[in-house]
């Protein structure tokens, strides 16, 4: 492979040789030293390869034993480069080729979640949360820490025991491992369904329970939608007019684990007040340096100028030596670097702080709803009030989402009958 290589880049020729002496010219060419291959044995001519250079020192031979040399073929480097030089716009195209796969394959496109565990857990969270610290299609491989966004993912999400990141080409792979259920319920404890954020209920699809709400119905979070009991009419199935509203049951027969689908529509809604600038910072070139002695991340010796009284800046702190794996020099020698920044204020014209608004808003509904749930209304932004610096906005959505949420509990009990007339 290396030889191949070698001959590659200096460039080598198949030649013809014609003549009477072609066994003389093989004598000849070995005592010159020179390096012949791939020979190929014809009635009235010879064809072997040779590199560039030998094909030179071949004019001694060629003379000595008369025979006639014709080059068939070039291949190699040097050839190859003389013919890109003719074809510029060729050399350039695959120069920016190069470029662009090599711009292309530093980032990250594609951000996969794997999910080891019951599956309770879902992706979109994952990559949510891995986006905050970098994760995302666009990024630069070499800009990512991937301890810390392991570190990140644990602290973040509480359902998984495990996370590992890893990169395949232009693709990351996020593997996380969610914790199991360590305890199951109780299946004749009373588990009821309650409401875990307020609504209009929509549609109410009991699997086990004595559903308390139905279509139409405003709840609060909080409120019972599910009892966890199981009821029969203590004294026989009563006598009612056709159309009339049935008594409830009254008899606990036993308690079960509630199970329902309870859909209902949720309003989201909050009022911001938009600032009608944009602040730039631009460095002005002054900065001031510090050097800090810590002893156990407190500081001892200060030497430098900190901020030297700048009215804008930012700072950059490094620290020597820095952490080795787990272990944690106690002394560390900090340096506290001060650059000095104009603030600028730009306009910003109401339509494009709207749309910021929405973004933004838009980013935390998607963390919000499950996998399920969906919107059913757009999202709305009315301008309320307005200034020369701010603007007061109300965002409103409403969405149809699944609110039931197990909460362990009593049984309900049917309401007392009313007292006989007479009777305290």
């Amino acid at each position: 492979m290396l030889r191949r290589l070698v001959i590659y880049l200096l460039g080598s020729l198949r030649i013809e040789v014609k003549g009477r002496r072609i066994e003389q010219f093989l004598n000849l060419a070995v005592e010159a030293g020179l390096s012949l291959w791939a020979i190929e044995r014809r009635p009235d001519r010879m064809l072997c390869t040779l590199s560039v250079a030998d094909f030179f020192r071949l004019r001694t031979v060629v003379r000595a034993c008369r025979c006639r040399v014709h080059i068939l073929r070039r291949a190699g480097l040097p050839f190859a480069w003389r013919r890109l030089r003719r074809r510029p716009a060729l050399m350039a195209g695959a120069l920016a080729c190069a470029a662009f796969l090599l711009w292309a394959g530093s980032h990250v496109w594609v951000v996969k979640v794997k999910i080891t565990g019951p599956q309770n857990l879902d992706p979109r969270a994952v990559t949510a949360v891995a986006a905050e610290i970098g994760v995302r299609p666009g990024a630069l491989k070499r800009q990512i820490d991937y301890h810390a966004v392991e570190e990140h993912l644990q602290k973040r999400l509480t359902e998984i025991s495990r996370a590992v990141v890893r990169i395949q080409g232009t693709r990351v792979v996020v593997e996380v491992v969610e914790k199991a259920i360590s305890e199951q319920p109780n299946p004749q404890a009373c588990i009821n369904l309650v409401a875990r954020k307020p609504g209009v209920i929509e549609q109410v699809i009991p699997f086990q329970g004595e559903p308390q709400v139905k279509t139409g119905d405003v709840v609060k979070a909080g409120d019972l939608l599910v009892d966890c009991s199981l009821k029969i009419y203590g004294g026989g199935r009563p006598a009612v007019m056709p159309g009339a509203e049935k008594p409830p049951r009254d008899t606990v027969v036993r308690t079960v684990v509630a199970q329902a689908k309870v859909l209902a529509r949720v309003v989201y809604q909050e009022y911001r007040e938009l600032p009608l600038f944009k602040e730039t910072r631009l460095p002005t070139g002054r900065t001031a340096t510090r050097w800090v002695l810590n002893w156990k991340d407190q500081p001892i010796i200060g030497l430098g100028q900190g901020s030297a009284g700048f009215a804008a800046f930012t700072e950059e702190r490094s620290v020597y030596p820095t952490l080795w794996r787990s272990w944690k020099s106690p002394v560390e020698l900090v340096k506290v670097t001060t650059r000095e920044v104009s603030v600028q204020k730009e306009p910003v014209s109401v339509e494009a702080a709207v749309a910021a608004a929405k973004a933004d808003f838009e980013a935390r509904l998607r963390w919000m709803l499950g996998p399920s749930d969906k919107v059913i209304t757009p999202l709305q932004a009315t301008v309320l009030d307005q200034t020369a610096e701010f603007a007061g906005v109300r965002l409103r959505v409403e969405t149809l989402e699944d609110i039931a949420l197990p909460r362990e509990g009593q049984p309900l009990q049917p309401p007392a009958p009313p007292a006989p007339p007479g009777e305290p």
